[in-house]
């Protein structure tokens, strides 16, 4: 079970206010960026798909 998520406007800026939270696996964190693999579907992200973001877009889920 995924322990992290993101906010997709992290990913995608552009969707404004439609973004969602999604849960993600962290695959590496440096303390700048983050790789991590999206674990849900979102408005705009899908299952399975990998991106970078920064470190302070991953938030504990709760």
């Amino acid at each position: 079970m995924p322990m992290h998520q993101i906010d997709e406007r992290a990913v995608r800026p552009e969707i404004g206010e439609y973004g969602t939270t999604v849960p993600v696996q962290v695959l590496t964190d440096d303390g700048t960026s983050a790789r991590i693999q999206i674990e849900g579907c979102g408005v705009l992200l899908r299952q399975g798909a990998v991106h970078t973001v920064p470190s302070t877009a991953v938030k504990k889920r709760r």
